[in-house]
């Protein structure tokens, strides 16, 4: 019997305290704005609000996408609070960077039950450790090349039994 590969952790194992810290972060300046936008007059408040609103609003929908993901040479995981996902590494199209902050988008072939696609951050202080960090992806790389080599192709108009 084969010997079971170790996982590789490829997002922040503090993702969780860093999204409470974001959203505390993103409430404490939305209220900062609202109360001087008020000092100023309404119509420039709403105006201020609705603008900054809409912003925080985007900045949440990013980080509630983030998934804690690692991998072996087969497979790839997604860990959340009520299942975990296991997507086998002949289903990833491609792995890219999305951002300069270390935000990592996995493109899949065929969407699973989290989408078409899913993100990841590797690290919360990514800008100055990001030549270890992007090695992590790289191997992650080579394996889904590995893993897309030892695919079977079949023919389109094969029979299976």
């Amino acid at each position: 019997m084969a010997e079971k590969q170790k996982t590789v952790r490829l997002s922040s194992r503090f993702l969780g305290p860093y999204r409470w810290y974001l959203y505390i972060l993103y409430i404490v300046a939305f209220s900062c704005i609202a109360i001087l936008s008020i000092r100023v007059g309404w119509g420039f408040a709403v105006i201020q609000t609705t603008v900054y609103g809409w912003m925080f609003y985007r900045g949440v929908q990013i980080i509630e996408k983030f998934q804690q993901v690692s991998f072996d040479p087969e497979f790839l995981y997604v860990y959340q609070k009520q299942q975990d996902y296991i997507i086998p590494l002949e289903n990833i199209e491609s792995v890219e960077i999305e951002s300069l902050g270390g935000v990592y988008k996995v493109n899949l072939y065929h969407p699973e039950q989290l989408g078409k696609e899913l993100y990841f951050k590797t690290s919360l202080i990514y800008p100055l450790n990001y030549k270890s960090k992007d090695e992590l992806v790289n191997v992650l790389r080579r394996n889904i090349d590995k893993a897309k080599a030892r695919r079977q192709s079949l023919p389109h108009n094969a029979l299976m039994s």
